[in-house]
């Protein structure tokens, strides 16, 4: 699996590669399971086979947790589907937490991205000052 760290510059959009079936939803952490549940009717929507659609469903749900795990915000989740791809994109609205050396984050997102990179064969983590965007890619067949 080719998996890349990438980080977007601030106020960057995210890329669309010719995006097709856009499904966006404004959330706030206690409606991950509600994400997971969108997740899984996007899929199913989609080419995504059964080997990888439990793999999608975690991989949006670790996305959204990421974004929102560090307090009451909310956050805008936007799925597309591009070619044999499927995309994720979670952008906060709530600034992120900052130490002198950056943003900061906990053991809890560690362990998120960790498993963002193995699921995803692309993830995107950025910091601005209207928080955390997080996109990934994951191949559909």
């Amino acid at each position: 699996m080719n998996t890349q760290l990438h980080v977007w510059r601030v106020g960057q959009e995210a890329p669309t590669w010719g995006a097709r079936s856009p499904t966006e939803r404004t959330f706030r952490q206690a409606d991950i399971p509600s994400v997971r549940h969108l997740a899984a009717e996007f899929a199913a929507r989609t080419w995504i086979g059964p080997a990888r659609l439990a793999d999608f469903v975690l991989a949006v749900s670790e996305c959204a947790a990421c974004v929102v795990g560090g307090g009451p915000g909310t956050a805008r989740l936007r799925l597309w589907t591009t070619g044999p791809r499927v995309l994720c994109e979670v952008r906060g609205d709530g600034a992120p937490r900052r130490s002198a050396g950056g943003p900061v984050y906990g053991e809890a997102e560690a362990m998120r991205r960790r498993l963002l990179r193995q699921l995803c064969d692309h993830v995107s983590v950025s910091y601005g000052r209207d928080g955390m965007t997080v996109v990934m890619s994951m191949t559909a067949g």
